[in-house]
């Protein structure tokens, strides 16, 4: 189990001594991907935070699932945007990450209210919005329940200021997301949208190491930190889960060397073993 304070304040007062594990969707590869156990699960093999995919249904309500139609991981089919309160009630979702040939289990498709109420004191928590439309609403959501220093809200930006006039700008931490940027061009577009942001970290990709090393350095007066995917499906240059395990000092640790201090993996269990803090375990 991770020992990161529940406090983000307090987990990025020690950012660069103790760079953050984000487990992607929670660990899915034990559990359903965005339920609450897997978070859970997350937590305990040594994840510092977890990420989690948010959007609404017909009613309004806030759901944690990342696809717009329910196919892939319930046992139900059609658009999130139409499910009605009482077809959620009733909803299971699939084992693992889904699929048709995932079967169905008793864990139920979670709204945020019940995610956050059960997450609690537990684990840091990174809400990926999945439309802009429901920002306010998942930030009005994590205001109510007193929650702002446990959760690190995200959405993709592109200019500097962006947001700058939503009613929770400034009252719940906020990451922008910069995405697709050209080689050389990282530290002249993040630097400007992190200032305006007043970010604790900002999520990209990136084409060189020496742009990330670069903006670490541009950023480092700010407070501001790096955070970079080794997904699988979402990575930069070389730099995957799938290498990573086999040797982290190649993957792991060349981002961390080049300043970035929040990895966001689907193997949080072998990042968290590479740098010391789970119980030893037989190598996935």
């Amino acid at each position: 189990m991770t020992d990161t304070p529940v406090s983000l304040n307090a987990a990025l007062a020690r950012l660069r001594t103790h760079p953050l594990i984000v487990a992607h969707r929670g660990d899915w590869r034990s559990l359903p991907e965005n339920s609450v156990a897997a978070m859970l699960s997350a937590r305990d093999v040594g994840a510092d935070m977890v990420e989690i995919d948010v959007q609404t249904i017909a009613d309004g309500t806030l759901v944690v699932i990342h696809d717009d139609t329910l196919d892939r991981t319930t046992g139900a089919s059609g658009a999130v945007a139409d499910l009605s309160s009482e077809a959620l009630a009733g909803l299971r979702l699939r084992a693992g990450s889904g699929g048709d040939g995932a079967p169905l289990t008793d864990h139920a498709l979670p709204t945020l209210e019940a995610m956050l109420d059960t997450l609690r004191g537990k684990v840091l928590v990174n809400i990926d919005t999945k439309h802009a439309r429901d920002l306010d609403a998942v930030a009005a959501l994590v205001i109510s329940m007193g929650m702002q220093d446990q959760v690190l809200l995200k959405m993709s930006v592109t200019r500097p200021g962006e947001f700058s006039d939503a009613p929770w700008y400034g009252k719940v931490p906020f990451m922008p997301l910069c995405m697709g940027l050209s080689k050389g061009a990282l530290v002249g577009t993040i630097l400007p949208i992190a200032q305006a942001a007043r970010a604790p970290l900002v999520e990209l990709d990136f084409h060189d190491l020496a742009d990330v090393a670069a903006l670490e350095a541009a950023l480092r007066p700010l407070g501001t930190g790096i955070w970079v995917n080794t997904l699988d499906p979402v990575h930069s240059l070389d730099l995957n889960d799938s290498r990573a395990v086999q040797d982290p000092t190649k993957v792991w640790d060349v981002l961390l060397g080049a300043g970035v201090r929040a990895i966001q993996t689907d193997r949080a269990e072998a990042l968290a073993r590479h740098l010391a803090r789970a119980p030893a375990a037989a190598p996935a």
